[in-house]
């Protein structure tokens, strides 16, 4: 599973993404071009460490998600050619809104407002979603007379599915949120559109918002309320400072800031549940290890992940 981070300058992404992978990436580099950076996070997973303990396993393995943190422009502009080619390459969108204060270093629109910025996000992947349309529309008709009749006939019906979706998507329905009949489907087989990426948030907070986590996270999840949504509130400068401490430290000073759980695992987790992932375990002396899966994937097919030789001498699974 690959997720692509993106955000407004100052948003601390980048931030976000070092604590999610235990990365040293710079941060604050809008201001100059650089290529993406990309890092791995282990799910968090009690079963592994209890089953580890149990089978006096030599190493732990957890499944991993792997991050990428997308340049931005110092414009602020989220969706550029560079960074829909990065986009292309992700199974979801991790947008990070900032909500701490900081007066040296000013929100690109001025004042801080989390929700406007997630709005404006997902705003935006529509919008560009609804250009990518539009444009195919326009280059579909001016080829039309070059056309055979009975290709002719099949571009019409290209173009009458293609304005179908356009005002689905200036209705604000986002392909993730929709189910496309054939002829719609046919007629966008060959294309990537953002909108049907499963798109995540994740709030930035500073220290003195951490008690209130758990109210913003109620309230997001009132204003996200499609199914390939989701947000987790984090406090990125807290998590980047605990990630390297030792774990008896790291609880003492989360009890200290009442910060209960870690904002990453959370974030993590959310990705899973999302993206509709879950996982088993295999355990031995050698290894106790985790195995991503789809949910609702068979145990034949389970089994084909840990490798091909074992699904197809599968015999049954027992519970």
């Amino acid at each position: 599973m690959k997720i692509g981070i993106i955000g407004l300058p100052s948003s601390g992404k980048t931030t976000i993404f070092n604590a999610l992978t235990r990365g040293k990436a710079e941060t604050g580099g809008f201001g100059a071009p650089r290529s993406a950076n990309v890092g791995v996070a282990h799910v968090p997973d009690d079963r592994v460490d209890i089953l580890a303990d149990i089978f006096k396993s030599k190493k732990k393995i957890y499944a991993e998600v792997t991050y990428v943190d997308i340049p931005g422009s110092s414009s602020g502009d989220m969706f550029t050619g560079e960074a829909i080619t990065h986009l292309q390459q992700v199974d979801a969108i991790l947008h990070v809104a900032r909500a701490f204060e900081d007066a040296s270093v000013p929100h690109t629109e001025g004042a801080i407002d989390y929700k406007r910025d997630i709005e404006k996000a997902a705003f935006d992947i529509l919008f560009a979603d609804i250009a990518l349309i539009e444009n195919r529309i326009e280059r579909i008709g001016a080829n039309l007379k070059a056309l055979k009749a009975s290709e002719r006939d099949e571009a019409v019906k290209n173009i009458e599915s293609l304005k179908q979706i356009q005002v689905d998507l200036e209705n604000g329905i986002a392909f993730r949120d929709r189910t496309l009949n054939p002829s719609q489907k046919r007629a966008i087989s060959d294309t990537f559109t953002l909108s049907s990426l499963p798109l995540l948030f994740a709030v930035n907070i500073g220290e003195s918002d951490i008690v209130s986590t758990d109210s913003m996270e109620q309230e997001l999840d009132e204003l996200l309320s499609g199914k390939y949504t989701g947000a987790a509130v984090i406090c990125g400068s807290l998590e980047a400072e605990l990630v390297d401490m030792p774990l008896e430290e790291e609880i003492e000073m989360r009890s200290g800031l009442n910060a209960g759980e870690s904002g990453l695992w959370r974030m993590i987790k959310l990705s899973y549940r999302v993206l509709g992932l879950s996982s088993f375990l295999t355990v031995g002396e050698d290894e106790t290890r985790a195995w991503t899966i789809i949910n609702g994937t068979l145990a034949p097919k389970a089994a084909g992940v840990i490798h091909s030789d074992i699904e197809r001498g599968f015999i049954r699974a027992e519970t």
